[in-house]
């Protein structure tokens, strides 16, 4: 179960948004983005490279307190130009999960225009310390996802990513799904060190289904309530899906839409 390596956990952003009212119910509202890292900088949360989590998850790190990572996936325009100057602001490191064929490209969503990371601006992450690994799977699901196509995705793109770079890949990230035995070979064998989906995993944290709590909100109270122990505690167990089959997610926005009324604070 996820409590049994609970003193880590890994949180999962999409993308910063510039507008308020956000293109996509994933994205986070550059402003709510910042109070964010301001709350987890005054009440001194501990954000932790991604390699130090995965340390941890393997037995060969011994965590002290509540720690986080922070995780931002498929490598839009806007985690270079918005989210990385908060992240420096803050001195958090992070780790960007770049979608290999994206990279450069502008690609229509939803009849919008979406911009993506050139190699120029996330070699520029890679230099600064921040660590870059593979969003796979083309944006799908891992589990939905022919073996066969993933190794294809790994051996064609993870080349490419070595020579721009000068540094090995060896995080892989999906939106959700949790890798097979099979997969986990396969991951082995090209050198992917671990695996990083979304929670819940329904199973013992492990370097190959790390289970991410999604960000998704531009309100600051579910933040709050997804980086407590009780939170990290379940997300992975048997019993989260309980919980969502009681709609407990409905019930926390609920509380928090009630707790910002009655501050004066508008809901998003």
């Amino acid at each position: 179960m996820g409590f049994l390596k609970s003193k880590a956990a890994v949180l999962q952003y999409q993308n910063i948004s510039y507008d308020k009212d956000n293109f996509l119910d994933t994205w986070i509202f550059h402003e709510s983005f910042e109070e964010q890292l301001e709350y987890l900088s005054k009440n001194n949360i501990s954000i932790i490279p991604l390699e130090d989590a995965v340390s941890y998850f393997n037995g060969d790190l011994n965590l002290k307190k509540q720690s986080f990572s922070l995780t931002f996936d498929t490598g839009c325009i806007e985690l270079f130009t918005l989210c990385y100057p908060l992240l420096k602001k803050y001195g958090y490191p992070a780790t960007f999960f770049i979608r290999p064929d994206t990279v450069g490209e502008t690609r229509n969503i939803n009849g919008r225009d979406v911009c993506y990371m050139n190699w120029d601006q996330i070699g520029e992450l890679a230099e600064n310390g921040m660590t870059i690994g593979m969003y796979g799977c083309r944006g799908g699901v891992l589990t939905q996802t022919p073996l066969e196509e993933i190794e294809k995705e790994i051996r064609g793109a993870r080349p490419v990513f070595e020579k721009k770079l000068e540094k090995k890949v060896a995080y892989y990230g999906v939106r959700e799904g949790i890798p097979t035995k099979q997969m986990v070979d396969l991951f082995k064998r090209e050198g992917i060190k671990a695996v990083f989906c979304q929670a819940p995993t329904e199973k013992r944290t492990c370097s190959y289904a790390v289970g991410r709590i999604q960000i998704d909100d531009n309100d600051l109270n579910i933040l709050l309530i997804k980086t407590r122990k009780i939170y990290v505690f379940l997300k992975d167990s048997r019993y989260w899906s309980f919980g969502r089959k009681c709609k407990f997610d409905k019930v926390i926005h609920f509380v928090s839409n009630t707790i910002n009324r009655m501050k004066g604070k508008e809901c998003h």
